[in-house]
């Protein structure tokens, strides 16, 4: 059994469990929702964009099952480029890299790997293309909804659709071989005895656009299969050397960590506390009865209630006497009879001094009025 709070009042842990009640509430409707998403949506492996495992619209999965059915050696990288050795036969793929770091030592790989005669597919924006290449183009999010293949890059006449997001400023190094009239859309170059190849939109190789129209025919044109093709997914977050925190799925870690919320707010619910507990409610001073109890009691502990028992017997019957008879006025007064009975008896005691005082107290409150 958790042990109360020490310094908590009842109501204070009435208060705590109602905010934990209310936080474990809000976590249970969090993952009742992402459950019934995930029963409902049809949708299949979730990860990041570009992704040869990911089944999603916007992974890569369905290139690498189209290049396996062509007969297509296939090799995903879980380790940092400068620890594997590349077949210069075959194609390098960045799909939706974006910001993600490549080490010096990992550039130096890629380009000699390119030198030696490989081709470098990249697609959609790549920071580290600016680091492989002095004079890269400039990637921008201005886009267009379809394109046509020039040259030999992709063949000639190919219609590809696209996603409206990426284009390029060129430079004289580039050859444009994705266009739409004046829309740069995929460029080339040559690199010693190998290719580099970017296409500023990542659409035609994600799963919800590589079966649109003759955008299959164009990937593969791109990727060219002279040898194996490499899925670099050391960029998209698979490793080798993963911690178990690493391999768990976004949705279980999010599920996670709402929970060790609900853990930590249970935890400061229930703790202990030192020191004295706070009041919730302000002390209020005791109610004038049981404070001229205890007054009577101190003076009779000190062999003063006759004197001043007599001193409020004078004033009360005073002020009664101004009125008249004193008996009658104070019946007028609304006086009850044991206040009315210590008024004129003789008799001393706490009891006494009490129900005097109550009297006068009355009949002042009613001459202030």
């Amino acid at each position: 059994m958790i042990p109360p709070s020490t310094t908590i009042t009842e109501e204070g842990r009435r208060t705590r469990r109602a905010l934990l009640w209310l936080a474990g509430l809000v976590v249970a409707v969090n993952l009742l929702a992402w459950g019934i998403t995930r029963l409902t949506s049809g949708r299949g492996v979730d990860g990041p964009d570009g992704s040869s495992y990911v089944t999603t619209p916007d992974g890569a999965a369905a290139v690498e099952g189209l290049l396996d059915r062509l007969g297509v050696a296939t090799v995903r990288i879980r380790r940092p480029l400068d620890e594997i050795e590349l077949d210069p036969a075959g194609t390098l793929l960045a799909l939706d890299v974006s910001s993600s770091p490549y080490t010096s030592s990992e550039l130096e790989a890629i380009d000699e790997f390119m030198a030696a005669g490989g081709r470098l597919v990249v697609a959609g924006q790549a920071e580290f293309v600016e680091r492989l290449f002095p004079d890269a183009p400039r990637w921008r999010t201005a886009g267009a909804d379809s394109a046509l293949t020039v040259g030999d890059v992709a063949g000639a006449g190919e219609e590809v659709r696209l996603g409206r997001f990426g284009s390029f400023e060129v430079t004289a190094a580039d050859e444009p071989f994705l266009t739409d009239g004046d829309t740069v859309i995929g460029v080339s170059r040559r690199v010693g005895r190998g290719t580099f190849v970017w296409i500023a939109d990542s659409f035609p190789f994600h799963n919800g656009g590589i079966g649109r129209g003759r955008n299959a025919v164009a990937v593969v044109g791109m990727i060219d299969p002279a040898g194996p093709v490499y899925f670099d997914e050391y960029r998209h977050g698979y490793r080798d050397d993963a911690s178990l925190w690493d391999v768990i799925p976004s949705g279980w870690q999010t599920a996670l960590l709402l929970g060790a919320v609900v853990v930590a707010l249970a935890l400061v619910a229930y703790g202990r506390r030192f020191g004295p507990p706070y009041d919730l409610e302000r002390r209020l001073p005791p109610g004038r009865e049981t404070y001229l109890e205890s007054v009577a009691g101190i003076l009779s502990r000190a062999g003063a209630v006759s004197d001043s028992l007599e001193v409020l017997r004078e004033e009360a019957l005073r002020r009664l006497s101004e009125r008249g008879d004193p008996r009658a006025a104070a019946v007028a007064a609304g006086l009850e009879d044991a206040e009315i009975e210590a008024l004129f008896a003789d008799d001393v005691s706490e009891e006494s001094l009490v129900s005097v005082d109550r009297a006068l107290a009355k009949l002042s409150r009613e001459k202030a009025r």
